[in-house]
């Protein structure tokens, strides 16, 4: 919005804006289940032992929250917390997985399907095994 197109940030900068960027969706996230679930942030405070301000602190961002302090809240609001990782497969896996599926197109290409009725059905494929196109190219 602010910067050129095509503007390249430092990696510190996207390392910043990445870290800002999960505390900001993590505290919303949490501020919308308590409001559905009205509860206040005295409630929340009560529920925890911790003063109403460390609440606060922690839901604007303004205070760390470590993954402990996270999974209390979550066990005060009664609900299970889980944070999800989008773990990369192995390059054996995918190697592996890529052989597999050589091996399955290879055993099925061999099997002979008759394509021509499909073929001869549908007037915008042109079927190259006619004569009739072949006489039409000479």
């Amino acid at each position: 919005m602010f910067y050129k197109e095509n503007f390249n940030f430092s990696n510190s900068e996207e390392k910043a804006f990445a870290r800002e960027e999960l505390v900001y969706n993590v505290t919303e996230d949490l501020l919308v289940i308590l409001e559905d679930m009205e509860i206040n942030k005295k409630e929340l405070a009560r529920r925890l032992g911790k003063s109403r301000s460390y609440v606060s602190q922690i839901l604007s961002g303004s205070r760390n929250m470590t993954l402990g302090s996270f999974s209390d809240i979550c066990f005060a609001l009664e609900f299970k917390p889980e944070i999800k990782l989008p773990v990369q497969k192995k390059p054996e896996n995918d190697i592996q997985q890529s052989i597999e599926y050589e091996k399955k197109w290879v055993s099925q290409s061999r099997t002979t399907v008759n394509y021509s009725g499909i073929i001869r059905s549908n007037e915008n494929i042109i079927d190259r095994t006619d004569k009739i196109y072949w006489a039409k190219e000479a």
